[in-house]
């Protein structure tokens, strides 16, 4: 589906943009999400959730954003990039490019949008075409295209960057509205209406919603169902953790304004969609073991460092790039450290992926 009505709108909007894995001290759980959806990628469903979950942290006045709905218009837009490469940071290969917008037809447009960005996204010098799997028009990504993997540059054609971008630009393209929920029918239509002025597209994305609607309640419903946790649950898991740095630790702790080490990795896994058992000794063998070698976001990392209550008595999440994120002890808070710290390294017990 060609972004014409993207491309149309006359209004410039304010926007700042963040990185989706920036720290936030406001309480946030990421909408549930199944260990596998046919049909969408795991890359492609975790760039999903994660935009959909860090949205009201970022922008408080959009509420009830999901992963469906980003994967509604994912679905309509370019079938979760099906048929292309996706690498784990989220690029697509090759580039989703769209129709020649040159007013003759193809795709439906008949208004003809010159080049507005030199060719850079869309490979065309004379007329602009949609880019990526979200399909934004190169004018439209000039204004509301945003960095969400941190890399430096907002690439259309990264699915985390346009995930991330659709749900910023669903919230803000109604400068009138002081709050918009995604939870209420008629705030979600004008949004779906606002990305693409056509009421069948509406249609067609809302019956994608409302399936993809069916899995999460599924999946909220049966959290720990014995299945090992897939890699897009993990990285929810580990974008809800790194929410809460700067939170003091509290034995005990469980949320939302203190945390132990097992409360925040269950909390954050939760959010995922995943049970998990309270206290280290339990969650250890919640999961698979795997090598340190094998980890990635979303593996939980146990220790022995002596504490009452058995071995393991410590518990992180690892997050990727040798990092960690850690509810060290009293007087401390919730934290991101390497993995391969010198006192932490020499206590070692296990590591374990969820399910």
């Amino acid at each position: 589906m060609i972004r014409l009505a993207m491309g149309a709108a006359g209004a410039v909007f304010l926007v700042v943009p963040v990185f989706i894995g920036a720290l936030s001290d406001t309480e946030h759980r990421a909408a549930p999400v199944p260990g596998q959806v046919e049909g969408i990628p795991d890359v492609v469903l975790g760039a999903y959730a994660q935009a959909a979950g860090q949205l009201e942290v970022e922008y408080p006045g959009c509420v009830g954003m999901t992963w469906p709905v980003l994967a509604g218009i994912g679905k309509v837009e370019s079938n979760h990039a099906a048929g292309h490469k996706i690498s784990s940071e989220g690029r697509v290969h090759p580039p989703i490019i769209g129709p020649r917008l040159d007013g003759s037809g193809a795709g439906g447009n008949t208004t003809a949008h010159t080049d507005r960005d030199g060719g850079v996204w869309d490979g065309d010098v004379e007329f602009d075409r949609a880019v990526g799997p979200m399909q934004f028009l190169p004018s439209t990504w000039a204004s509301h295209g945003f960095d969400a993997t941190g890399d430096g540059v907002a690439d259309p054609h990264n699915v985390v960057d346009a995930a991330w971008s659709a749900a910023v630009y669903l919230c803000v393209s109604n400068p009138h509205a002081t709050v918009v929920d995604f939870g209420d029918e008629d705030d979600l239509e004008a949004a779906l209406l606002r990305y693409n002025r056509s009421a069948s597209y509406v249609e067609e994305v809302r019956g994608h919603i409302d399936a993809y609607a069916e899995l999460a309640a599924h999946s909220a419903s049966a959290p720990g169902s014995g299945t090992e946790a897939s890699s897009a649950q993990g990285r929810v898991a580990v974008e809800w953790a790194l929410a809460q740095v700067g939170k003091p630790y509290l034995w005990g702790g469980t949320g939302p304004g203190t945390f132990d080490c097992s409360g925040l990795v269950m909390r954050a896994w939760e959010a995922a969609g995943v049970g998990l058992p309270r206290v280290t000794t339990d969650q250890v063998h919640a999961g698979r073991r795997v090598g340190l070698k094998e980890v990635r976001p979303g593996d939980l990392l146990f220790y022995d460092t002596g504490a009452p209550g058995g071995s393991p008595s410590h518990v992180t999440m690892y997050v990727g790039d040798g990092q960690m994120v850690n509810a060290p002890g009293t007087g401390r808070f919730v934290r991101v450290e390497p993995v391969n710290g010198e006192y932490y390294r020499a206590r070692f017990v296990a590591a374990v992926r969820p399910g």
